[in-house]
């Protein structure tokens, strides 16, 4: 099977030039998304069948659910979030098979599962500085891998197609001979005993970089001699996250740390490169407008074969978030286009002062073709805040206002503007200048 799953890629890249993802329509989309535990032991089933049907609406292929176990620091204590009859072992939600309601609705969905092992927080003060520890993990997640194939595999075969690699490896972890080799090592202890267990599943995972801590040629180095050593076979899959919404990387140069990757993936024949585009901001865990994501996987579409995000489920979904994200990326999906529709302006900025002594910029909305995303706050001409549509199941709806927390000098007048923005990322224009002068 693995071996015809993997002409089929092939085949499909050549037909269609060196980059397999570009669909018959001519545009990158998305073929894939994480959805984690916190998502899915709050829905449903019938909530969990929507989001499936989300995702197979936008076209997509793989859902990826990981981790399903969980260690606790250096004791061979875990958690599952399926049956597990390993001695220590607990499961963290009893008579709740969080990884058979993952099959289950994707089957019915007919999608794919990717399945991800166990996963240690450990891991970001050890990484390869604890060889032993770090090998230890390894045949956790070998014992781990072999109660999921045996719980579900023979179940849902034509659903289970690979395995997630929880553990995510940066360029500043595993630097130097020892480092490296412990990681090589370590890696191979997984590989080597899941190709054992199924060869027709492949395996996936996916590293990040931050340009702060090095270069793109040297992280292409590294992957090149991680790949000569590590048992990667053909049809696995490197899917590097695009360290533009989790940070380390940017709009500016994430295209350039690609373009490297992509030259350390083609020393190791067979071996799929895919992009894990990420839908969040970390400065404040806000959605980034789907112009930007667009923006983001036709930024990495020319050095991949494919594409998959973290997350869309948990950034985008109408489950999570108002239906204008997912409309608006719908769109994209079928047209190839993005609306370039701004909304109006905010108006009657005003700042309200509370009994506590807190200061609110309160304004109106104005009007938009699809919705107001959210609002960007400028203080003297300076970003200094953002604001965005409430999640589902939060304490309110929209609020319209921004809490001031610069320390504001007294007598001094600020001049506040606001602008809005829509689920494409257009920008509205600014509203009224508010002049503040502060006691």
């Amino acid at each position: 099977m693995r071996d015809i799953i993997l002409i089929v890629l092939l085949i499909t890249c050549f037909l269609g030039g060196t980059n397999c993802l570009a669909k018959a329509e001519g545009w990158p989309i998305a073929d894939g998304t994480f959805i984690q535990e916190n998502l899915l032991i709050s829905w449903d089933d019938e909530t969990l069948d929507k989001e499936m049907a989300y995702i197979k609406e936008l076209g997509m292929t793989y859902v990826i659910f990981a981790p399903t176990a969980m260690g606790q620091g250096n004791d061979n204590y875990l958690t599952t979030l399926y049956p597990t009859k390993v001695d220590g072992w607990l499961e963290k939600y009893p008579g709740k098979d969080l990884v058979e309601r993952y099959f289950v609705a994707a089957k019915k969905a007919g999608l794919k599962v990717i399945l991800g092992l166990n996963f240690n927080d450990l891991w970001w003060k050890k990484g390869g500085g604890d060889s032993k520890w770090l090998n230890d993990q390894m045949e956790l997640g070998n014992k781990v891998a072999k109660e999921l194939y045996e719980n579900y595999y023979s179940r849902y075969q034509d659903t289970f197609v690979g395995w997630y690699y929880v553990w995510e490896i940066d360029n500043i972890s595993f630097k130097g001979k020892a480092r490296e080799k412990a990681l090589i090592d370590a890696m191979n202890i997984q590989i080597d005993y899941l190709n054992e267990l199924d060869p027709n599943l492949f395996f996936m995972f996916c590293p990040f970089m931050n340009a702060n801590l090095g270069s793109k040629e040297g992280y292409r180095d590294f992957w090149i001699r991680v790949f000569n050593e590590v048992h990667l076979r053909p049809g696995d899959i490197f899917a590097p996250m695009d360290c533009v919404g989790g940070g380390g990387l940017n709009l500016n140069n994430f295209r350039d740390w690609f373009q490297e990757l992509r030259k350390a993936v083609d020393t190791k024949p067979g071996l799929l490169f895919w992009s894990d585009t990420e839908t969040f901001d970390h400065t404040d865990w806000t959605s980034v407008p789907i112009g930007q994501f667009v923006e983001q996987m036709k930024g990495a579409a020319p050095y991949v074969e494919n594409l998959i995000t973290f997350a869309y489920t948990h950034y985008y979904s109408p489950n999570v978030t108002d239906y204008g994200f997912h409309q608006t990326y719908l769109e994209y999906v079928k047209t190839g286009e993005i609306e370039k529709e701004p909304p109006e302006a905010p108006y009657n900025l005003q700042m309200m002062e509370l009994p506590d002594g807190s200061n609110y910029l309160l304004w109106s909305e104005g009007e938009d073709n699809i919705g107001i995303a959210g609002y960007i706050i400028y203080r003297d001409g300076r970003k200094v805040g953002r604001t965005q549509i409430e999640r589902v199941g939060s304490s309110g709806g929209f609020a319209k206002a921004y809490k001031e927390t610069a320390r504001l000098k007294s007598g001094r007048t600020y001049k506040y503007v606001v602008r809005a923005y829509d689920f494409a990322g257009n920008l509205s224009p600014e509203s009224e200048v508010l002049e503040v002068i502060a006691k």
